[in-house]
């Protein structure tokens, strides 16, 4: 049977937030296929390793143009997680007691939502795999969650001392991590998607193409962390400490990272469309081909900043602060609000921080 916890915060149609678990310890499960939980459509095939069960009182809303499936026989809502666990093309389960009976139905794609009970069935439950796929399909409150029955979780073990060790590929999304010491560890391809990492340490961890979409990482450590190729889209590092950090090729689109402190960090080619670094501490860091459409940068400074082919277009920069700024007559500040006067390149040369937008 699975390992049942509970989360006590509804979920919202495309958030997912983790703030209470039974017992002292924190689980997570390890996937070795997780492309699957990044799955663009059902077609691409549901979760059928490390799945996390989601639950929500009623009979599951089927989405347009799908149908579900009668199994007879699991007699329980596990057995019935159980055999659509192992089946691609089973997004969710039905279960319900229709008449006395036990009633399991498999569904080939993610429900939309569940309904309250009907006339003469009790104790429907809508159960899905967790995936950002269900998740941002199902509208409601998805109340509680469950290990699957054959989740491996050993090695993907969520405790408060991870230091060092190896979490290559695992899924710890929507687990409440806060003050996890992940120094050292390697996290490569592992997802952290809406997860609670309040204080979280990971200097100097591995993390290339980690998944951070909508995870609360406020003042946590990231320092000399590579995370270049990972998805930090909505993610919030607020007074983040993030000294000498790879982010290469990172998408930060909508991310808040105001005042973080990111001195000397890399982020060429990062996707920064929207993001926030509000007073932010950017010195010496290097944003060469990065994209910051829309972003807003008041009060951040880049003193020393390699800034060669970045933009800003449409971006609000009022109030940052420059000073021998590298490649800054290359940076494209269409549109952007508090864009630099003509002079703005001779400020850079200036031995001191200095605002060229004045």
């Amino acid at each position: 049977y699975p390992v049942t916890v509970v989360f006590s915060q509804p979920m919202p149609r495309r958030f997912f937030s983790a703030s209470a678990f039974g017992g002292s310890l924190a689980v997570a499960v390890c996937t070795a296929l997780v492309h699957l939980a990044r799955a663009q459509s059902a077609k691409d095939g549901a979760p059928t390793q490390g799945v996390i069960w989601l639950s929500s009182p009623g009979d599951c809303i089927l989405a347009a143009g799908t149908h579900s499936r009668v199994t007879w026989g699991a007699e329980t809502l596990p057995k019935c997680q159980e055999i659509c666990e192992k089946d691609r093309k089973c997004w969710a389960v039905d279960f319900s007691t229709y008449n006395s009976y036990p009633r399991c139905k498999l569904l080939i794609a993610p429900p939309a939502g569940a309904t309250p009970k009907q006339a003469g069935i009790s104790e429907a439950t809508c159960s899905i795999k967790a995936s950002q796929l269900s998740r941002y399909a199902f509208n409601g409150r998805l109340g509680s969650g469950a290990m699957g029955s054959h989740t491996p979780v050993a090695r993907c073990m969520a405790t408060f001392n991870m230091q060092a060790g190896d979490y290559n590929g695992c899924d710890f999304q929507g687990l409440k991590m806060s003050g996890t010491d992940f120094s050292k560890a390697s996290g490569v391809g592992a997802t952290f998607s809406f997860a609670t990492l309040l204080g979280f340490q990971a200097r100097e961890s591995n993390l290339r193409g980690a998944m951070f979409e909508r995870t609360e990482a406020q003042k946590s450590k990231f320092d000399f962390a590579d995370m270049s190729d990972s998805m930090c889209i909505g993610a919030n590092f607020r007074d983040a400490s993030m000294e000498g950090v790879t982010l290469t090729n990172a998408k930060l689109a909508d991310a808040h990272l105001d005042g973080a402190v990111l001195t000397k960090a890399s982020l060429q080619n990062v996707d920064g469309e929207k993001a926030s670094f509000r007073n932010a501490d950017m010195t010496g860091a290097d944003l060469r081909g990065a994209r910051f459409t829309s972003a807003s940068f008041e009060g951040a400074i880049l003193f020393e900043a390699d800034v060669t082919g970045a933009s800003f277009k449409d971006a609000d920069v009022t109030g940052t602060v420059w000073g021998f700024v590298t490649g800054f007559d290359t940076v494209d500040f269409t549109g952007a609000k508090g864009a630099p006067s003509p002079d703005a390149v001779a400020c850079t040369q200036k031995a001191a921080p200095c605002n060229p937008f004045g």
